[in-house]
């Protein structure tokens, strides 16, 4: 394509030709003259290019990743333990009022009885029972000292457990309450004659070092048993032998 201002000085040559050739007819008298002037004009060319533009996409690739599957690898572990003997028990065998001493603890059964009836001294009443039918009553009466040299209860955790009465039947009973007896409203001469008082043992109490408890447990047994022993359990430590009071009672 010609630019616009070539076009414009080949039209202004032209014109200065022409017009030189008018001023010089003019001084040189009248004369014909043909000019021929030529003049190469530039034809506009029209030229169409073709412009193709590459768009370069990316084609997605099926690609297969592999992951690692978890695997479970089993190690079998060789653990070797050393044995360790399993405590062995104590037996420590006593008799009625005999002492016997046990971790911080001192203990002996001062007293076991046969009874038909009991009585309790509540708020300064007394207060009477008597065994269910075909039961009676036995009363152990214990004494434990503190020899050690901390305020403990005889009866806490990992202390001494309450007494089982084994009878000759080798039958064990535990501790009995009143509220398992009886109550007698009509108290003759007989009864009141025959109860014992019955004063239970303190099992919450704390000792301080050199003190003492003493009290009462109570057993309901058959009429036809007959009480051989009391049995007592001391085990502080599962590391340690367990010590077993048995007590003949006769």
């Amino acid at each position: 394509m010609v630019s616009r201002s070539v076009v414009v000085l080949v039209a202004v040559a032209i014109v200065m030709l022409v017009v030189g050739t008018g001023i010089g007819y003019g001084i040189a008298g009248t004369r014909v003259a043909t000019i021929t002037a030529t003049a190469t004009l530039f034809t506009p060319v029209t030229r169409t290019t073709t412009v193709r533009e590459t768009e370069t996409m990316f084609t997605p690739i099926p690609t297969t990743i592999t992951l690692f599957t978890p695997v479970t690898k089993i190690t079998t572990v060789t653990v070797t333990v050393a044995a360790t003997p399993t405590p062995t028990v104590r037996v420590v065998e006593a008799v009625l009022r005999q002492v016997v001493q046990v971790g911080s603890w001192r203990l002996a059964v001062v007293d076991v009885k046969e009874v038909s009836y009991v009585k309790t001294l509540k708020f300064g009443v007394w207060s009477y029972y008597k065994a269910p039918e075909g039961m009676k009553i036995v009363i152990a009466t214990l004494k434990v000292e503190n020899v050690g040299m901390e305020i403990r209860s005889p009866f806490g955790f990992a202390e001494l457990s309450l007494p089982l009465l084994v009878t000759a039947t080798n039958r064990s009973y535990g501790k009995a309450y009143t509220y398992e007896l009886e109550s007698i409203y009509e108290i003759t001469k007989d009864i009141e004659r025959e109860a014992a008082e019955y004063r239970e043992l303190d099992v919450l109490t704390k000792l301080a070092p050199g003190s003492y408890v003493e009290g009462d447990v109570m057993f309901l047994i058959p009429q036809g048993e007959k009480p051989a022993k009391l049995v007592l359990e001391y085990w502080p430590s599962p590391f340690e032998p367990k010590t077993v009071v048995v007590v003949k009672l006769s």
